[in-house]
């Protein structure tokens, strides 16, 4: 339609009104209307994110990059980024769900990470995070993004209460010296039972 309309579009501004019509294609002219209006003749995807409020997802991907790195520093700062810049904090949950059920699909089906359309950036940056996040803290995060998504209502401050469900991942989320320590112990307290089992079978023997 933008073709034989002549309308100037970005690929990525062209995703975003995908996603906000969430498959309606009445919704997908509706949005891209105004988005033409809003962009004067164009589709810039600067314009269609600031028309829908969209956060930008570099964002969402430097959070899950923190989370997953267990780096609660980075976590609090680029909530305050968003703070600043008067990003919406619901739209960061929901932008983090979607990016993590994406993230899900190519950890439980690798081969669609491939099959994947390869002119989109955001799809080599999703492979990376789900080959670096744990499958089952995926899981955790995307169910922490849905219900903390009802919790902002709440909460006095909707950008602490963002914070808050971000660093529920890291309270649940067991210190990597931890993993590393029982997996150094345990091969010493095999050897030291098996020692203790070659020392009573030869008392038994003797």
């Amino acid at each position: 339609v933008l073709a034989a309309e002549n309308v100037t579009a970005e690929p990525q501004a062209l995703r975003l009104l995908s996603r906000a019509a969430r498959g309606s294609m009445r919704d997908a002219l509706s949005l891209a209307d105004q988005a033409i209006a809003f962009g004067n003749g164009q589709l810039h995807e600067a314009a269609v994110r600031q028309m829908l409020g969209a956060v930008d997802r570099s964002y969402v991907f430097q959070l899950i990059d923190a989370l997953a790195q267990g780096d609660g520093k980075t976590v609090v700062e680029t909530s305050d980024t968003l703070r600043i810049h008067g990003l919406s904090a619901a739209s960061t949950l929901e932008e983090m769900a979607t990016v993590l059920q994406r993230m899900a699909v190519f950890q439980a089906v690798p081969q669609m990470a491939s099959a994947a359309d390869a002119d989109d950036p955001e799809v080599a940056e999703t492979a990376r995070l789900a080959a670096l996040m744990p499958a089952d803290e995926t899981q955790l995060l995307y169910s922490l993004c849905l219900h903390g998504r009802g919790e902002l209502g709440l909460a006095p401050d909707e950008y602490a209460a963002l914070t808050m469900v971000l660093l529920r991942l890291l309270a649940f989320k067991p210190p990597s010296d931890l993993i590393e320590k029982k997996t150094l112990i345990r091969p010493e307290r095999d050897a030291a039972s098996g020692g203790a089992r070659g020392l009573g079978a030869l008392g038994s023997t003797g």
